[in-house]
């Protein structure tokens, strides 16, 4: 038997968010996560094991339930724009954004000090 569940806030922002993406933007998107392709897999049916897990996991999450919600078009997102303004603007105009909002965090980041020989490692 298969569980269905609706879907939680952050789904919920994400799919928000993709229904606004470009069919290219689309295929970008899938290359970068593959997951999106694959076939989404059988949930089984849980017992009451897993039944305690979720009641303690809601328990958790109760405080942050108030602070969530899924974004709206008039909501802040970028640049002093709106959800709605940001993705009504030309594909070209949304990467200019990005790359600058890119370029100010990188120039604005702290530097550090380091060994010659430092390796860099980074975080997966």
């Amino acid at each position: 038997m298969m569980i269905t569940t609706t879907p939680g806030r952050r789904v919920q922002q994400v799919a928000y968010l993709v229904q606004r993406l470009t069919r290219d933007e689309i295929r970008q998107l899938t290359r970068l996560v593959p997951q999106l392709r694959d076939e989404p897999r059988a949930v089984p049916e849980k017992g009451a094991e897993s039944d305690e897990l979720v009641l303690w996991v809601r328990e958790q999450m109760t405080p942050y339930a108030a602070e969530i919600h899924p974004m709206r078009d008039d909501d802040l997102f970028l640049g002093g724009m709106t959800v709605g303004e940001y993705f009504a603007l030309p594909d070209q105009e949304r990467e200019r954004i990005w790359d600058e909002l890119y370029t100010e965090a990188i120039e604005s980041a702290p530097e550090r000090g380091v060994k010659a020989d430092a390796v860099v490692r980074l975080a997966r």
